[in-house]
């Protein structure tokens, strides 16, 4: 080869190869999917990824509505540097949606279900986010479950744009039941007898399932503890105590003119002083009935 020759190749081949270089170089803008903001004013380097050393810009002046931008929306602010990507869609937080509105929305959509009657929850915010756009979208809640139950729940508050879900976000309530329960009328004490004029029904909401509430089922039956006025009462906090207790050890008498026979056998039944119950026997029975005289105390009858 000569030297001529071989000082043109190099000449051409550097050419090509910085022509290459230069090609290759050239990165693309590349668009991110979408981009929830408060500003007016929306930046290039928030709605893509730039590439490196390339000069930030706006692109978005005055946002107060939805916006899709797409790699064809870019021709102008971007001349002649390529754009990949789909699309980015923006979605302007510009409005905070009040805590009873969402409350009040919650609580039409859970009425739709069918265990729930007219009032029978009460709703409360709890937490979550609340800024929304105030315009071009349309929220919907999601996530609710078929069968609602007192208690912390955590609802799905969609976006739809242009009839597509867009984003979501989650928002925690309370639910609290509204339930009819007995309280404490005035001041009840530790082994006292419970009686009609000690209760006073409420309708209350509660935030939990309330299954061991009292009834009228438990007047008669002993306190197990001090209960002050307004006291919410439960069927734990009383028992119905009786003089002969059912598998408690009773003295079982006879007499028979000045003949007197004690012995210990077990209650096979409750009851209080006057009532007739049943105690263990030998007998072929292996029961026989006694009336209750005293606490603990039986007499057999003739």
């Amino acid at each position: 080869m000569s030297l001529r020759f071989f000082i043109l190749f190099c000449v051409l081949t550097g050419l090509f190869a910085s022509g290459l270089g230069k090609v290759e170089g050239m990165e693309a803008v590349y668009l991110r999917g979408k981009l929830l903001t408060s500003k007016k004013e929306v930046l290039l380097s928030e709605i893509a990824k730039l590439p490196d050393g390339m000069k930030d810009r706006v692109v978005l002046k005055n946002l107060n509505a939805p916006v899709v931008i797409r790699p064809e929306n870019l021709k102008d602010v971007l001349a002649g540097i390529p754009v990949s990507g789909k699309e980015t869609l923006i979605l302007p937080l510009d409005s905070e949606l009040d805590p009873e509105d969402l409350e009040e929305s919650l609580k039409k959509e859970v009425s739709k279900l069918p265990q729930d009657k007219e009032g029978d929850f009460k709703i409360s915010y709890l937490s979550g986010e609340r800024t929304v756009p105030s315009q071009g979208v349309e929220l919907k809640w999601a996530g609710l479950p078929q069968v609602i139950h007192p208690g912390q729940i955590v609802a799905s508050l969609d976006f739809y744009f242009e009839n597509r879900k867009v984003h979501a976000q989650r928002i925690k309530f309370k639910l609290e039941r509204r339930t009819n329960a007995l309280f404490a009328k005035q001041e009840i004490r530790k082994g006292q007898k419970l009686q009609a004029d000690d209760l006073e029904e409420r309708t209350v909401y509660m935030e939990e399932s309330f299954t061991d509430g009292i009834s009228s089922k438990d007047i008669g039956s002993t306190a197990l503890k001090d209960l002050q006025i307004g006291e919410l009462l439960r069927k734990k906090q009383f028992r119905f105590l009786f003089d002969v207790q059912r598998g408690g050890d009773v003295n079982l008498v006879y007499t028979k003119g000045n003949l007197v026979v004690k012995s210990k056998t077990k209650a096979l039944s409750s009851g209080n002083i006057g009532e007739i119950v049943d105690v263990f026997s030998h007998s072929k029975e292996g029961k026989i009935s006694a009336r209750v005289v005293e606490k603990g105390i039986v007499l057999l009858e003739n």
